[in-house]
């Protein structure tokens, strides 16, 4: 369906431990700031978002991370799941 409401949940894994989690809502359906509110059914969605108040460092190491975009607040209905690794080849200084 088209996207009015969009509820992203975003989770970094790291050794079997949560390191990480973070929610925000994108799109509430009324004076949304992000370009990907509205999209209508069937077209590319593309975004990029500040997760604000977060400068978190990551030691070296393998990190999986889980982003989730849900189409209601429950988190019941799921609209996409990106499922990655991201490689963190040298330690902050």
């Amino acid at each position: 369906s088209d996207i009015t409401f969009l509820k992203i949940v975003f989770h970094v894994w790291y050794d079997g431990a949560k390191v990480f989690h973070w929610k925000q809502l994108l799109c509430s359906g009324t004076d949304d700031e992000y370009s990907v509110c509205e999209t209508l059914k069937g077209e590319t969605l593309v975004e990029e978002f500040d997760i604000k108040g977060s400068r978190t460092s990551f030691p070296k190491g393998d990190y999986n991370i889980i982003v989730q975009g849900f189409s209601d607040d429950s988190e019941t209905n799921m609209v996409i799941c990106l499922n990655f690794t991201m490689i963190v080849k040298q330690d902050v200084f």
